[in-house]
């Protein structure tokens, strides 16, 4: 994650965007509403004002069990943050990001089938890898507004390969949503709010 952090703070830098302050650890919380604070892996600040809050996580093994719980997390976040932005503990134009990072193997990228519920599901999950959902899942984040930002990567270790699974949340789309997040040096005002 060191690497991915670092390629992250350097795409940030080229912007241009000035004025910044890159906060990690304890110095990466923010309030929340549902709970008091959450600690992000990242938070970016322009003129002392959180203007982006970048999470990584990685799952490597177990997505059968751990795919599901993952996305009840990632949701609750993105809810408890947005909540926090409408009821003015965070300011409303700050961005969230989100990168996943998944270990390819062969496990995780054969089709899986759909397990049966109580009314029809929807089709593009059937028969996706477990990969192919990480993808789909991370890509909807984003369009829906849930993240703003949103980067699905693949990693094999022996040899040390990556690949990404969907290139709608790849890194290219990552790097120009981020680069159009800022605007001569300030926060790009969101379209979505009335």
């Amino acid at each position: 994650m060191d690497a991915i952090h670092q390629l992250v703070v350097d795409e940030i830098k080229a912007t241009g965007a000035t004025g910044l302050r890159f906060s990690q650890n304890r110095g990466a919380t923010l309030p929340g509403f549902y709970r008091a604070s959450k600690s992000w892996d990242l938070v970016l600040l322009q003129r002392d004002v959180p203007v982006l809050a970048v999470e990584y996580k990685s799952m490597l093994g177990s997505e059968g069990k751990n795919l599901n719980n993952r996305a009840d997390e990632i949701f609750g976040m993105a809810e408890d943050t947005r909540q926090a932005e409408i009821r003015g503990l965070l300011p409303p134009q700050m961005r969230r990001a989100y990168i996943f990072v998944m270990a390819e193997n062969p496990e995780n990228s054969k089709p899986v089938r759909v397990v049966e519920t109580l009314g029809d599901s929807d089709p593009v999950f059937d028969g996706a890898s477990y990969v192919q959902r990480m993808a789909i899942m991370l890509e909807r984040m984003r369009d829906t507004g849930l993240f703003h930002m949103t980067w699905a990567v693949t990693v094999k270790e022996d040899p040390f390969s990556w690949s990404e699974p969907n290139k709608a949340v790849g890194w290219d789309r990552f790097a120009a949503d981020l680069h159009s997040a800022f605007w001569t040096g300030t926060p790009r005002p969101d379209p979505t709010t009335p």
